[in-house]
């Protein structure tokens, strides 16, 4: 198990900083490459981080940024209360290799 200073050390952030996040006295979130290193070194969901710190990645909104319509499915899919679980389920499970 890693102490504070040493985690800290390890996502290049102060132990100060880290202290503050932990503690929920810190206002602002860890930048996205922050939260990217702290997920693998904890071994954890990079997009569970994400969510808990209040933030999108940029590779979501550039997502949400190429497709016109995808705001309006977005918002639609809110006022549905549907999951990201629900929306899983109906996309077609993968192919498998060398069939069509």
């Amino acid at each position: 198990m890693l102490g504070l200073r040493e985690f800290a050390t390890k996502v290049g952030i102060s132990p100060t900083y880290l202290s503050r996040i932990e503690t929920s006295e810190e206002k602002a979130p860890p930048a996205e490459e922050v939260i990217r290193k702290m997920a693998t070194q904890l071994s954890d969901s990079f997009d569970e981080l994400m969510t808990l710190a209040g933030r999108v990645s940029e590779e979501s909104l550039n997502v949400i940024k190429a497709d016109a319509g995808m705001p309006e499915f977005l918002r639609t899919v809110g006022e549905r209360k549907l999951s990201a679980e629900d929306l899983m389920k109906l996309l077609p499970s993968e192919p498998k290799k060398g069939k069509r």
